[in-house]
């Protein structure tokens, strides 16, 4: 008996995939490290539902040509003017790197299971992600996060069209949140000249804030893209 479970045991190990990484993988992580992300000029809009709080809606312009201080600006609030007050805080705000293209070579290079479920992508599946790639605040949520890619392999270089963040595992943050799941898809584009660019991103959290459970789902669109001087 022990031994058939054995077998099974082996032939279940041998029909698994396996995880490494593949040529596709490296031509596509040298494509993301030649990416600049100081290479254009773009305007971001974020919209936030919060629980108990009503929408928001934020623009902002990004200027690589600015002092870093003053790289991003805030444009709108809610569809008007931001006051001082709001342009003071949105300018001394901690904020991550740019949103780039060359932040996925960070991990997309890491071994990972392929699959060619549609016709003119290719998928890849990562079970946890490399340090710092996925950082929640100050929580580097990295090994507790799954990763799915989607490249498009019609184009005249492949690059990453699709990519979805989903949690293993809740996490604690500044010791008053609490992040039960967090899911997080983002999506590039190519530009005609051949540079690749985000066009959205959408996360939801879910969890609680000092006991009370609540869920924050955010969407932010890129456009308006202009090479910088």
């Amino acid at each position: 008996m022990n031994h058939i479970i054995l077998l099974v045991a082996a032939a279940a190990t041998l029909a698994a995939p396996e995880a490494r990484a593949d040529e596709l993988q490296n031509r596509v992580v040298a494509a993301m490290r030649a990416s600049r992300p100081d290479a254009f000029r773009f305007q971001r809009t974020s919209v936030t539902d919060r629980t108990g709080s009503a929408r928001t809606t934020v623009v902002e312009q990004y200027d690589p040509g600015r002092p870093a201080a003053l790289g991003w600006q805030l444009v709108s609030v809610d569809g008007r003017a931001p006051t001082a007050k709001e342009a003071e805080k949105s300018r001394k705000a901690k904020r991550g790197p740019v949103p780039s293209y060359a932040e996925l070579a960070k991990w997309f290079g890491a071994p990972a299971i392929r699959s060619e479920p549609t016709p003119g992508y290719v998928t890849y599946r990562f079970a946890r992600l490399p340090a710092g790639a996925v950082k929640i605040g100050s929580h580097d949520a990295s090994a507790d996060t799954q990763a799915e890619a989607w490249v498009n392999v019609r184009a005249k270089t492949p690059f990453v069209e699709r990519v979805r963040f989903t949690s293993t595992k809740g996490f604690r943050m500044m010791m008053v949140a609490s992040v039960k799941s967090m899911d997080v898809v983002s999506r590039f584009a190519l530009l005609p000249g051949g540079e690749v660019v985000p066009a959205a991103s959408e996360t939801t959290l879910t969890g609680s804030l000092l006991g009370k459970s609540g869920r924050i789902h955010s969407t932010a669109t890129y456009a308006a893209f202009q090479p910088a001087r």
